[in-house]
């Protein structure tokens, strides 16, 4: 390929002498040498991929190749990579298209490989006669080489394959067959028997003959032998087949002559391996008989009791010690079973079967019964021999079980006090802890098993007492002290400090010196005292540097102890003349007797609830509220006080119970009604003119808690919600609404409802007033209809009216925009009297009107006489 893109023939051909390969044919051989490598490791996901990509390339190329000389058309693949620049001739008639045999073989090469991708042993076999199939065609080209029979190396087409093709598509073919070595012709070649291996050499030897004779018959036949005739090179070709056959045979022989050798010497090996067998037999069986001798001795002298049980449990040798654990003669226990010296009441839960004793050995306990019906608990090693022959040796432990009860209990009382306790408990030896209780590795932050045999004690103390605790330790282990107590910083797991308190006494542990002992964890203490400390000067800054005033009294005298800068401020003395005086003084004399009676109680927690009069130095009388608490300072018993100026607040709040009273009677005097509503329009509050409007038009009587469907039927409640949202979003509402009664009646009303807000414009709830309007509206009706009258009658005086309309217009033009002007500011002097004036111009003119018409009526009603009369 590398000879081809930079034009060197050298590169081309490889092999010198020869015809160069195609650059199309070097292409495949690259892809399906990838593909076999990649054959050789894991096929991941996109290995996978990688491997049919290039198989199916490999394919493409080579099946559009196959086409082109089969149907004889020109794709341009030939010279799609490069340009040959081959002349066409007989033997190349399309330059740079690779040979059909090699288009064939890569096609073989390509299924047989996406064969080896499905695992099925069909799909195996196919592919394996796929790579033979091609190694027998590389076979038969490279012959046609050797030999130069151009009939196979063209196949049956002009164009053949280069030699260094043929040799590739052999090595490539042969390599890929070995990946399924078990399936056709590679598994006569690859097998390790005898006929495989000769198959091997026989094969290698024939194809290197066939090579060397075609190699020396081709330059034979170019160089020396051209005067020979065609019979001459036939028999010398035979002869030398004949010589060459027979060294075959010759060297084949020798091996299997080698062979028959080796399995001569292996029979004689095997003879005197069995002669030194038998005499190892021998010597073994005389072993065995002294080492039976010495066994027997062992078990008869044996301090554990030896019993040994056919598989069916029957025994068949017993010791002495046997019979005297048991307390049965070797005569009697031989005539029983293993099943009737063993508790009944044992067999029942764990009876003994045939796969009792399935296995090399195991140790377990069983329960025994004695011959005089005594149980008892043994210990049993279990042994069974390749004969069916079970060993069994066993020893009383009855003692042995009762000690370890009794260390049981012992150790669980023990465990039972130490986990359970509140304070930690530890046990030392050789520097490290033996037991820790989960108090104890609580307090540092561990788990008990952490601490156990683990680290080195030190490991739980802070680095500052570290010298000191390990010296205490010390003097423990060596017996210089018996106990000690003492404080130390401890450290946690997590690498803080904390304090903690050590009792512990030496004592003596299976010869080893121990402590032990308990710890308690002293850090709120330590706190505590260390906050004590800062208490006492932080009390003190807050007591003197407080704004209210704060008064230390002893209970017993009531004598000021100690008082602050703001109470002597406040009250109006000195610092010097409050701690000379009495707190009676500071009282007047009618509180006197409440004040004794308030000091003789004990004060557990503040009282924040008294409320109290008090002197200031100039006799001013002041409402303070009390905060008091009883300490002991000093050792004597000390009420602790503050007290805060309320004499204002009182006032305020006397001002607004008075405001609000007012508002109440405001509300229950009101002709208005009002509802105040939360968010979720449910009622909050109701005025009694809001109770009597809903009794009268709804026929319910409301309480607080209502919700806005309880008050409103539903033909009504969609539209009040509507106005209820925009109200909720911060707006203002105000309309007119008519309520018919059932006496014809109406009842109109004029509503405003507006938002409750906060200081933080926060909307909490919703305020709705009504007003009775009906008197307004009636009043308005009336005068709507008198209008009517009079428009009737000025239009049965239109003859006349027309003559005064200009003047009226005027002065009703101006009424309408004062009386606008009005509703705007009713208070304004000087639109009202415009409009007394515009009244008076308009009075004039109806009365001008009205004389006017009187003469028209006396007129009428003289025509209307005169009709009478005529009639």
């Amino acid at each position: 390929m590398t000879g081809w893109i930079v034009k060197v023939p050298i590169l081309q051909s490889i092999i010198p002498g020869f015809r160069a390969m195609k650059f199309n044919a070097a292409l495949c051989f690259v892809l399906f040498a990838c593909v076999l490598l990649l054959t050789q490791y894991p096929i991941s996901k996109y290995g996978k991929l990688l491997f049919l990509t290039l198989c199916l390339t490999g394919i493409l190329i080579s099946l559009i190749t196959l086409l082109e000389d089969l149907l004889h058309f020109n794709t341009g693949l030939d010279q799609f990579f490069i340009i040959d620049k081959t002349i066409p001739s007989h033997l190349f008639r399309v330059p740079g298209r690779m040979a059909f045999n090699a288009a064939l073989n890569f096609i073989l090469l390509g299924f047989g490989f996406l064969a080896l991708t499905i695992k099925k042993r069909i799909f195996s076999v196919i592919s394996q006669y796929l790579f033979q199939t091609v190694a027998i065609l590389s076979f038969i080209a490279l012959i046609d080489y050797l030999y130069g029979a151009t009939l196979f190396g063209a196949l049956f087409f002009i164009s053949s394959m280069a030699t260094q093709a043929v040799i590739l598509f052999l090595i490539l073919s042969l390599t890929a067959s070995l990946l399924n070595p078990s399936v056709g012709i590679a598994r006569l070649f690859t097998g390790k028997q005898v006929g495989n291996q000769m198959a091997k050499r026989l094969f290698t030897l024939m194809i290197l003959m066939v090579i060397v004779f075609g190699s020396l018959s081709m330059q034979f036949h170019e160089q020396h032998f051209r005067m020979l005739s065609m019979e001459t090179v036939i028999s010398l070709l035979a002869i030398s087949f004949l010589l060459i056959s027979l060294l075959f045979i010759w060297n084949t022989a020798n091996w299997l002559n080698k062979i028959d050798a080796q399995r001569s010497d292996a029979e004689k090996n095997i003879l005197l391996m069995n002669a030194g067998l038998e005499k190892m037999v021998s010597e073994r069986s005389a072993e065995f008989q002294k080492s039976e001798k010495k066994y027997r001795s062992l078990i008869e002298q044996a301090s554990d009791a030896i019993y040994i049980l056919d598989f069916k449990g029957n025994f068949t040798e017993v010791n002495a010690s046997m019979c005297t654990m048991i307390g049965y003669s070797s005569e009697e226990l031989l005539r029983l079973n293993v099943a009737d010296v063993i508790d009944p009441e044992e067999l029942k839960s764990d009876p003994i079967t045939t796969n009792t004793y399935t296995g090399v050995s195991f140790v377990r306990e069983r329960r025994y019964r004695h011959k005089d019906g005594r149980v008892f608990v043994a210990e049993i090693n279990v042994k069974m021999f390749t004969d069916d022959r079970i060993m069994v040796i066993a020893r009383d432990i009855t003692y042995r079980k009762k000690m370890e009860s009794e260390i049981r209990e012992a150790e669980l009382k023990f465990r039972t006090v130490a986990d359970k306790s509140m304070v930690g408990v530890y046990i030392i030896q050789k520097g490290k802890f033996t037991y820790v209780n989960p108090r104890f590795a609580e307090i540092f932050g561990y788990e008990p098993a952490e601490l156990t045999n683990t680290f080195p004690l030190e490991i739980i103390i802070a680095e500052s007492h570290r010298a000191i605790t390990t010296e205490h330790v010390r003097k423990r282990m060596t017996g210089e002290i018996e106990s000690v107590n003492y404080e130390a910083m401890g450290r946690k797991k997590d690498g803080t400090p904390n304090w903690v308190e050590f009792y512990g006494s030496r004592v003596i542990i299976g010869d080893e010196p121990t402590i032990i002992g308990s710890m308690i964890d002293i850090t709120e203490r330590k706190k505590g005292e260390e906050e004590l400390r800062s208490s006492e000067q932080k009390y003190k800054l807050l007591f003197e540097s407080n704004p209210m005033p704060m008064w230390m009294i002893a209970k017993d005298d009531q004598s000021i102890i100690a008082v602050n800068d703001a109470a002597a401020k406040h009250y109006g003395y000195e610092k010097s003349e409050l701690l000379a005086m009495n707190t009676r003084s500071l009282r007047p004399k009618e509180d006197l007797e409440n004040q004794l009676e308030g000091y003789k109680l004990d004060l557990d927690i503040s009282d924040d609830h008294r409320i109290v009069r008090h002197l200031k130095k100039d006799g001013t009388i002041m409402y303070v509220q009390l905060t008091s608490h009883d300490i002991i300072f000093n050792d004597r018993s000390v009420r602790l006080s503050l007290t805060n100026d309320i004499t204002e607040k009182l006032k305020a709040e006397d001002a607004l119970k008075k405001s609000e009273a007012n508002l109440q009677t405001i509300l229950k005097t009101t002709d208005t009604a009002y509802a105040l509503f939360d968010t979720d329009l449910r009622v909050l509050a109701l005025n009694p003119m809001a109770i009597e409007f809903i009794k009268v038009h709804y026929g319910h009587v409301s309480e607080k808690g209502d919700l806005l469907s309880d008050l409103f039927p539903t033909d009504r409640l969609l539209a009040f919600k509507k106005s209820a949202k925009d109200v909720l979003k911060g707006n203002n509402i105000n309309y007119e609404i008519d309520y018919p009664t059932a006496d014809g009646n109406t009842f109109w009303y004029y509503v405003r409802m507006f938002p409750i807000t906060n200081d933080n414009k926060e909307i909490l709830g919703m305020l709705m007033g009504l007003y009775d309007i009906s008197e307004r509206k009636n009043a308005e009706q009336d005068l709507k209809s008198a209008y009517e009258k009079i428009q009737n009658h000025v239009n049965s005086i239109k003859d006349m009216a027309w003559k005064q309309s200009h003047l009226i217009r005027s002065p009703l033009a101006n009424l309408k925009g004062l009386v606008a002007l009005q509703k705007e500011d009713p208070n304004d002097t000087i639109v009202f009297n415009h409009i007394q004036n515009e009244l008076d111009r308009m009075d004039a003119i109806i009365i001008q009107m009205a004389e006017e018409a009187s003469g028209l009526e006396k007129k009428h009603l003289a025509a209307n006489l005169n009709k009478k009369a005529d009639l």
